[in-house]
C-alpha cells in the first residue's frame, strides 16, 4: 500500500509501518499527531548490551528524524507491523 493509505491503518491501530528495504535494516516508522514527534523513527529488533559481564537486550531509543526522499513517498509496498 502507499504510504497514506499505511498511516492511516497505523494512526487507526497505533502500529509501526514500514517497507521491505527499511525492514531489512531494522528500521519501522511509527506515525503520530505529536507536535514535536511526526515519525518516530523505531528499531525492529533489540540489541544486546554487556552490563557486570552479563548481557541484556536493550531497545534502542526512538529517533524523531526522517528525510524522505521522492522515492519513499511513492513507493507502494509500505506494510503494518
Amino acid at each position: 500500500m502507499n504510504i497514506i493509505e499505511a498511516t492511516k491503518k497505523a494512526l487507526q491501530e497505533n502500529k509501526a509501518i514500514s517497507n521491505p528495504d527499511d525492514l531489512e535494516g531494522g528500521v519501522a516508522f511509527l506515525p503520530t499527531n505529536s507536535d514535536c514527534f511526526g515519525i518516530l523513527l523505531v528499531t525492529t529488533e533489540e540489541s544486546l548490551l554487556k552490563e557486570d559481564r552479563k548481557y541484556k537486550e536493550v531497545w534502542q531509543a526512538p529517533g524523531r528524524f526522517w528525510n524522505p526522499r521522492a522515492n519513499d513517498l511513492l513507493r507502494e509496498d509500505w506494510e503494518l507491523l
